[in-house]
């Protein structure tokens, strides 16, 4: 029984080896001292209106999931403050429909993360952290009906910012050595 344990042991230990797995603690960057965190106003690097306002509130709203955070409205009561950078925004055409319209376009964000304590300490200095995502357009699209081009961008480009909010949440709270 005891040869059949360290066999199967062995044969364990060099499988979970082989495929790249390794036990690690989780980095956390957030510190257990900080329960208290103030979303400053995204920094607007791109032309696009409004994405820092959309940013900002999908922050706020994936990280009330966090039962052990509170997100302070004033920067005073808070322990460390999260900081954003929007430095990239395209919605370009990713394929065409016979037409010659663009019938799917691809919206990707590129922003910079940083997360400073009270006293000034960097905890994540400007991470860059992107996301992406595909949308399409009416199948009937052509110069008349911009505004439904416009709306489906605008909701690809929540999607994207909800996604990045995501991002944020697993960069304070679930990263890992992995």
């Amino acid at each position: 029984m005891k040869l059949r344990f360290g066999f199967v042991f062995i044969i364990l230990f060099f499988f979970l080896n082989s495929c790249g797995y390794q036990l690690s603690a989780n980095h956390i960057y957030l510190p257990d001292h900080i329960s208290a965190v103030y979303v400053e106003n995204p920094k607007n690097s791109t032309y696009e209106p409004n994405i820092s306002i959309y940013l900002k509130n999908a922050i706020i709203n994936d990280l009330r999931l966090e039962p052990n955070l509170r997100i302070v409205s004033n920067k005073s009561d808070a322990q460390a403050f999260i900081k954003t950078d929007i430095v990239s925004f395209s919605a370009l055409p990713a394929s065409y429909n016979a037409s010659g319209f663009a019938s799917m376009y691809s919206c990707s964000i590129i922003i910079k993360l940083s997360l400073i304590a009270k006293d000034g300490k960097k905890l994540i200095s400007e991470k860059t952290l992107t996301s992406s995502t595909n949308y399409s357009t009416p199948s009937n699209t052509n110069i008349n009906n911009i505004n439904s081009i416009e709306s489906a961008k605008l909701e690809a480009t929540k999607a994207t910012i909800s996604d990045l909010a995501s991002l944020i949440r697993e960069e304070l709270f679930m990263s890992s050595g992995f």
